[in-house]
């Protein structure tokens, strides 16, 4: 065994150590906290003598993409409220009913309805109407008949000569069927001039739309 005297000496290092140790640590721990407070004083410190750089306005401005309001996208269609109109006159004596007009319309792909005929590709606003001329826009269950009136709107149509020349022969069937007389738009008979007026109205129609009769 050793030595009483050697072994007190020897926990006595043992001790100093632990105890060197133990306050080497609280120094660590203390300098640390020291050093963050005296860091963040010192950033303080810093920030009132320090300008913060403007931000370049011109640079972080956003270019605004502007939506174009829905009337900007409705396009006007140039040949709104355009029409090309025929009339068909009876005589005073020889007035045709409702229902054979019907008869001979129908046998030619015409349809009757709420008040009217219309052709029958008439859906958003292509075709033709025709329609009660001295009751304006309904043909009226038994009475008898003094002038229809050929309507074929411009507006959106397409293959509008072809069309025309579908009303136009419609309409002389008509007239020699029930002896009324063909008219253009301002109730003079319809001379030739008038038909091919009307024809060249067309073709600009279907050249602009890019359409064509096939």
């Amino acid at each position: 065994m050793l030595n009483p005297l050697y072994q007190y000496i020897i926990y006595g290092i043992l001790a100093l150590i632990i105890i060197s140790i133990i306050s080497y640590k609280l120094y660590k721990i203390y300098q640390e906290q020291g050093d963050i407070k005296f860091s963040k004083e010192l950033r303080e410190k810093f920030k009132l003598f320090s300008k913060e750089p403007k931000k370049n306005v011109a640079e972080e401005e956003l270019n605004e993409v502007r939506t174009p309001k829905q009337v900007e996208l409705n396009l006007i269609d140039e040949n709104e409220g355009k029409f090309i109109v025929l009339h068909l006159a009876a005589k005073i004596e020889n007035k045709p009913g409702l229902d054979p007009i019907k008869q001979k319309l129908t046998v030619n792909d015409l349809i009757f309805k709420d008040g009217y005929f219309e052709s029958e590709d008439s859906s958003n606003n292509k075709g033709f109407k025709i329609l009660n001329g001295e009751r304006p826009g309904m043909f009226q269950e038994n009475d008898l008949i003094s002038l229809m009136t050929f309507v074929l709107h411009l507006k959106g149509q397409r293959n509008v000569t072809k069309i025309f020349d579908q009303m136009l022969s419609i309409g002389r069937k008509v007239s020699e069927s029930f002896d009324m007389k063909l008219l253009d738009d301002n109730f003079n008979s319809l001379s030739e001039q008038t038909i091919s007026n009307y024809r060249d109205t067309a073709s600009k129609v279907d050249l602009k739309s890019g359409s064509y009769v096939s």
